[in-house]
Parts: structure tokens; C-alpha cells; sequence
């Protein structure tokens, strides 16, 4: 399962699409985005992320960790406008992934 840990802030549809891009093929992958060290993180980086991972990327799924509640409020909002809302979950840590290890 693919991860990719945000820093302390992130902006901008380019980075979004440059770091997913980094990971490599993502067809049928669940993809873990890491949040917990996120503090600021803009709308069209949150945008981008959803559209990059799952529209373009291909990946079946996107899990997002931790997080500030406006970044969590953007990928929400990003994901219901791109209607790929049963594809993206939300999880306090990564205890509640519900995946076998």
C-alpha cells in the first residue's frame, strides 16, 4: 500500500500532482496519505491530491490520515465535486485503517 506523508505545508496543484506522480504507478492501489504532521494545507493542494491519485493515477482508493480540519473540510468538498466520495476514507490514526498488515 503506497504512502505519502504530507509535510508541515503544502500548496498548490503542481506539488499535489509532483507528489503523487513520485509514487510511481498507483492502478488499483489503496493509497495512504499521511497528515498527522500537516499544519496548513491549501485548497487546490487538496484538490489536486484527489484528482492526481484518483482520476489520474488510477488508484481504487485514497485513506487519509490525521490532519487540520480545513484540509480535511478541502479533500471532502474535492472529492464530493469530482463524485469519487466512496473512494476516499478518513482515519484518526493508522490503527483505524482497517487493513491487514
Amino acid at each position: 500500500m503506497p504512502t505519502l506523508t504530507l509535510p508541515q505545508l503544502v500548496a498548490g496543484r503542481d506539488l499535489a500532482a509532483a507528489a503523487v506522480r513520485k509514487l510511481g504507478d498507483l492502478a488499483a492501489a489503496h493509497l495512504v496519505v499521511d497528515a498527522r504532521p500537516l499544519t496548513s494545507g491549501s485548497t487546490s493542494f487538496a484538490s489536486q491530491l484527489v484528482r492526481s491519485a484518483l482520476l489520474d493515477g488510477g488508484a481504487a482508493r485514497l485513506t487519509v490520515i490525521g490532519g487540520p480540519p480545513d484540509f480535511l473540510d478541502d479533500l471532502r468538498v474535492a472529492a464530493r465535486q469530482l463524485e469519487v466520495t466512496d473512494r476516499v476514507a478518513f482515519a484518526a490514526t493508522d490503527l483505524d485503517l482497517n487493513v491487514a498488515s
